[in-house]
Parts: C-alpha cells; sequence; structure tokens
C-alpha cells in the first residue's frame, strides 16, 4: 500500500497542475465562459452590459467539423470474423458513446477508455482528461500506461472517491476525512474494494489528437483562445459603435429649450436634488417644425460612424480563425453559394486531409481497446491480432449512385472481389454488412447442391486423349 500511496499522491498532484495550468482555461472557453473585453476602468453599468453581449463562441463549431466526420461503423479482423468483439462494442452503446471520446480528445487534447471485466462481458468507460491521469514510462512509444488514476470530483475540489489503475488489478480507494486534537483535518486514502483484471497491462488507452516527440498533447480549443479573444474584442468595439455613433445626432446652438412649467401651480419645475430648472424636452418627428426667434440660432447634425470597418475586422478574424483551425470558411461564415461539386471538394481538402489524421489516430486507440475487450472474451487471436482494423463511416459530400458505379467498375474492371467492397459502402454499418455475409451463405442452397452434384458426375477430362472434331462425328452418333 505505502508504493501505492506514493503513485497516488504523485498522480493527484500531477492531475492537480494540468487542471488548473491548462485544463481548466480550456474547458471554461469550450463552454463559452471567455476573458471579457477590455474596457475603461469607470466603466458603466451599460458598457458592461454590451461587453457580456459581445461573447461569441466559436470554438464548438470548429470542433464539430471534424468530430462529426468520425465515426466508426465496425471492426474488421485480419483473418475470420470479429462478431464477439463488435458485440462487446454494441451491448457497451459505443456507437454513441465513442463520440464523446473524440469530443474529448479534440477540445482538451486527449482522452481515455478504460476497459474492466464484468459479469456481463467487457465494460467500456470513456473518461475525461479532466479527470484521469496517466504515467508513462515513454510517453510517445508506450501503448499503455504504467499506473493511471480516476477521479469521480473536479480536481480543484476535495477528492472524495478515486480508482487506481494498474498492470495487475483496478483498486476503489475513498479518502475518510478525521480531526485531530487541535482541530486539524487530515484526508487519508483507504483501499475499499480490490480486483484482478488478467490483462498483464494496465487497461487504460489513450486517445490523443497530435502528440509530439515530448509527449505533449494539444487540442483544438486552446491554440484559438488568442484568437477568439479578439474577436470578443471586435464584436464589443462594433457594439459601442453601434450603440452610440451609429445614428445621425441633430443639434441647435443659441436657443434654449422651454422651461418645464407645472400647470397647476404655473410654477417651473426644479431638480429634486440641485435645485436647477428642468427643461421640456425637444420633439424631432417627421411632421415638426423647428423655429427660432434668435437669428443667431444654428441647426445642424453629426453624420453617424460607419461600421464596415468593424464587419470587415469581424470577417477578417473569423477567416483566421478558420484558417488556423483548417475549418472550411463557409462553416463559419455561411457564404457558400452556388459552388459546384469540385470547389466544394477543393474548400473542404484541409479538413479532410485533418479528418484522415485523426482516423489514424484515433483508429489505432479504437483497436487497442477492441484487442483488450477480445482478451478479457478469452479470444487469443483476436486479442494478438496487430493487423485488425477499425472501419471509419464514409461521410464524404458522394452519392450511393456514385459510389456503386465506382466499386462496380472495380469489380468488372480489376476484378476485385464484391464481398471486399461491402464494408466501404456509404450508409451501411458493420451490423449491415455481417447480414449481407449471412444472406450471401443462405443464398440459393438448392443450386449450390446441383452444381456441386454435376461437378461430381461429370468425368475429368484427359489432357492426352485425341480430339475429334466434331465434323468427324457421323450425323447418326451425333444423334
Amino acid at each position: 500500500m505505502a508504493d501505492i500511496k506514493e503513485r497516488l499522491d504523485h498522480a493527484l498532484g500531477a492531475l492537480s497542475y494540468e487542471y488548473s495550468e491548462r485544463l481548466e482555461d480550456i474547458d471554461r472557453y469550450y463552454r463559452g465562459k471567455h476573458a471579457g473585453p477590455y474596457m475603461p476602468r469607470n466603466a458603466n453599468a451599460e458598457y458592461k452590459l454590451l461587453a457580456e453581449r459581445a461573447i461569441h463562441n466559436w470554438l464548438p463549431w470548429v470542433v464539430a467539423a471534424p468530430l462529426q466526420n468520425l465515426q466508426v461503423d465496425g471492426f474488421r479482423p485480419s483473418t475470420g470474423k470479429g462478431d464477439p468483439v463488435w458485440d462487446v462494442w454494441q451491448s457497451n452503446r459505443m456507437d454513441a458513446r465513442q463520440g464523446i471520446v473524440h469530443e474529448g480528445a479534440l477540445v482538451y487534447g486527449h482522452a481515455y477508455v478504460t476497459v474492466t471485466p464484468d459479469t456481463d462481458g467487457p465494460k467500456i468507460t470513456p473518461v475525461s482528461a479532466m479527470r484521469l491521469w496517466a504515467a508513462y514510462e515513454d510517453p510517445v512509444a508506450d501503448e499503455f500506461p504504467l499506473y493511471a488514476l480516476q477521479v469521480f470530483q473536479s480536481p480543484a475540489s476535495e477528492i472524495e472517491r478515486a480508482r487506481y489503475f494498474d498492470d495487475r488489478e483496478v483498486i476503489d480507494i475513498v479518502y475518510e476525512a478525521t480531526k485531530s486534537a487541535t482541530g486539524e483535518v487530515t484526508r487519508t486514502a483507504k483501499i475499499a474494494g480490490r480486483k484482478a483484471h488478467g490483462f498483464g497491462v494496465t487497461p487504460v488507452v489513450r486517445f490523443a489528437a497530435t502528440l509530439d516527440l515530448l509527449g505533449r498533447s494539444v487540442g483544438l480549443v486552446q491554440p484559438l483562445i488568442p484568437v477568439c479573444d479578439r474577436i470578443n474584442q471586435t464584436w464589443f468595439d462594433l457594439l459601442v459603435s453601434q450603440t452610440y455613433g451609429s445614428f445621425k445626432v441633430r443639434y441647435a446652438t443659441g436657443m434654449a429649450p422651454p422651461l418645464d412649467i407645472d400647470p397647476a401651480t404655473g410654477e417651473v419645475r426644479t431638480d429634486p436634488e440641485t435645485g436647477d430648472p428642468l427643461y421640456k424636452a425637444v420633439g424631432f418627428d417627421p411632421t415638426r417644425f423647428l423655429m427660432a426667434e434668435d437669428p443667431d440660432t444654428k441647426f445642424g447634425e453629426l453624420n453617424e460612424s460607419s461600421l464596415d470597418g468593424f464587419l470587415k475586422a469581424l470577417e477578417l478574424n473569423v477567416q483566421h480563425l478558420a484558417a488556423v483551425s483548417q475549418t472550411p470558411p463557409h462553416y463559419l461564415l455561411g457564404n457558400m453559394a452556388n459552388l459546384s461539386a469540385d470547389a466544394l471538394a477543393a474548400a473542404e481538402s484541409a479538413l479532410t486531409r485533418k479528418v484522415d489524421a485523426l482516423k489514424q489516430t484515433f483508429g489505432e486507440s479504437w483497436e487497442t481497446v477492441l484487442r483488450l475487450c477480445a482478451k478479457a472474451l478469452g479470444k487469443t487471436k483476436l486479442a494478438t491480432d496487430r493487423k485488425a482494423q477499425v472501419v471509419w463511416r464514409d461521410t464524404g459530400s458522394r452519392s450511393l449512385a456514385q459510389t456503386a458505379d465506382a466499386y462496380g467498375k472495380l469489380v468488372q474492371m480489376v476484378s476485385v472481389p464484391p464481398e471486399a467492397l461491402w464494408d466501404k459502402l456509404p450508409g451501411f454499418s458493420q451490423t449491415d454488412v455481417d447480414r449481407f455475409h449471412e444472406y450471401a451463405e443462405k443464398a440459393d442452397p438448392a443450386q449450390k447442391m446441383a452444381t456441386a452434384l454435376a461437378k461430381a458426375a461429370t468425368p475429368p477430362v484427359d489432357p492426352n486423349a485425341p480430339q475429334v472434331p466434331p465434323q468427324a462425328i457421323p450425323p447418326q452418333v451425333a444423334k
């Protein structure tokens, strides 16, 4: 327990540090809790209200662009079928829950999935990087960590429950608070339960969006925080200009407004605080005509401020956001009009390359998860199949007719077996493909038997026997 306690203290300290230094700001910005724009120190309530309205959260749309193109649809072993493993995937509802793993990795830089044996089969559990910390000997090359700690509260609060993983067992831990005679409160970690998992490795798999040679993973949100601050400042400046200067101001000099006289008493009304006389407001509308008795009176107007510069600056900032994040600009600006299929593909080429890179990275992690599930099921062949691959859903803009035509040409011209292309058809899941194989095996068994009997009844042909031309056979023999 002493060795485990030392690991617990180290993991809690590392998780708390990462949370306070990086993850907390990322989470706050992703949820729209941005730092406010610059304003004067003596800003009034109206300024502060405009500052609140200037916050625009573009980050969910930046994350949604690649996230909506990441959907695992099947599992393909190098040989045979992967039905037992895919059944575990389905029983854990991973068709829906895989999205939160991908989102967590894209937002925070990495996310985790734990695999634990259970009476009903292996249990797959997605865990946020804000709730789990893993220790690696080599954070770049190692597939599994040395150990990991999962907490069930925010690292900024007092931890009450935790779960420890290593290569032998999973340990549930509770932290109990005790008060000394002097009133000092200390929290002690105690084991609430432990269970051997039998994997031989720590059953925690990391999903990293991008990983450098130092083991650092950076998501999509952190590099965009300065860009978001600039966008919010531009919005604030636009709102201030729109509120105070986007309309014409009419003025008159050399003319005093009429005094406000109380009709009951005939006396001039005064300000109750200062005692100064009050004046009637001058009404302006298209039916009124202003006149002044004093010839020195002058009327004029101040032009409104143009908002074009603010709008152009805002559009430029959003385009910068799109360029940095490899998001198609029309996803954020909505300025797509009459684009051909080739132009649309070119506009989304950067996003397509980004999604392909994420599929390679996340695909390796999902394959590791499914191999752990196979080991928990006792499927040794699947557990050691390093050539197995997950199948990603095709989210391209091609229609089913175009895809079927292209694959049909592959079958006819290149002699690709049709069955090899079934899992590449858009819109069909792994369950659909498995059903296709079942139908193919059960299709027309009578015809299959007749073909087999015909082949068995046909005498073998001797290649050395002399060949008799058909015209040499007498007609009566031919009959």
